[in-house]
């Protein structure tokens, strides 16, 4: 099976912490091996896919690898090679999170809780539940805090983590008939 053609790459965490090793789940075809490569061309990690496919497919075998990690605030960029089969995947390095960010997020005329809005700090990132409330582990730091979610805006605004945080927000609905209406759908 060294000429394997098809290859899954997932469970990629984002952010990764910078000195932590991180493991991302790698899938292709029975009994082939799999090499994780720096952006140099270093191998850092690999394996072979097991002899049992993924629960729910037929044949998406799998492994997880352990990834050693960024040193350093960056972007990282991998490539992941079984066979002839290539993937590339990259992650965010950040400071570890050591704190947690709680947001209670509703519209701000209605009341209502708003699930699935998009929280971004950096490069840590959250959705809210349907009850509108979301957590994110932080690191120490200041950010600005975004929030997406069709059909809504909410300004961008700063936030500093040196600790524990709980916010209540708003977004606004914009309805269709709104001259910015097409830019926030």
């Amino acid at each position: 099976m060294a000429n394997a053609k098809s290859l899954a790459v997932w469970d990629v965490p984002m952010p990764v912490a910078i000195g932590e090793t991180f493991s991302i789940k790698v899938g292709g075809e029975k009994g082939a091996k799999v090499e994780v490569s720096d952006s140099a061309g270093q191998v850092v990690a690999s394996g072979k896919f097991g002899s049992e496919p993924l629960a729910g497919t037929e044949g998406l075998y799998w492994t997880s690898l352990d990834v050693p990690p960024p040193a350093k605030e960056e972007v990282k960029e991998y490539t992941v090679r079984a066979g002839i089969a290539s993937s590339r995947f990259a992650v965010a390095a950040a400071p570890k999170a050591t704190h947690t960010l709680t947001v209670s997020i509703v519209e701000r005329e209605t009341k209502e809780a708003l699930g699935g809005v998009e929280i971004r700090l950096g490069p840590f990132h959250a959705r809210t539940d349907k009850d509108g409330r979301a957590s994110v582990r932080i690191a120490k730091g200041n950010y600005q805090l975004k929030l997406w979610r069709n059909g809504h805006i909410a300004p961008n605004r700063p936030v500093s983590i040196d600790g524990d945080v709980t916010l209540a927000l708003t977004m606004l609905h914009v309805p269709e008939e709104h001259p910015d209406a097409r830019w926030i759908r």
